[in-house]
């Protein structure tokens, strides 16, 4: 009998600089860490480690779409998932800085 897993995707940081990488965490339902999956972004593909860790560049501002597969063994199938990414400019970031609020300056 085959059990189907929902695969999830965890990033350490939605919003990123251009240019910098983003951490990826593949795990299924249950918590484990999902060892070899694929995780797309754009045109480029990497895989997890046992731990079900990867990194991803995003070299270009705009929303990134990340795509996490695995393929099946004799025992389990895997569902794939998705997650969103925002990069920014790095000139965006640093306007955005610590807001005062009025009357605490």
């Amino acid at each position: 009998m085959k059990v189907t897993r929902q695969l999830v995707i965890e990033v350490d940081r939605r919003e990123v600089p251009v240019g910098t990488s983003v951490r990826v965490r593949v795990r299924d339902g249950a918590h484990r860490p999902v060892e070899n999956a694929t995780v797309d972004v754009g045109s480029r593909r990497t895989r997890t480690d046992s731990r079900g860790l990867c990194e991803v560049d995003v070299r270009s501002p705009g929303f990134w779409k990340l795509t996490a597969r695995k393929s099946p063994t004799d025992r389990v199938s895997y569902r794939s998932t998705t997650g969103l990414i925002r990069a920014v400019p790095r000139s965006t970031l640093e306007r955005s800085g610590p807001r005062l609020t009025p009357g605490l300056a």
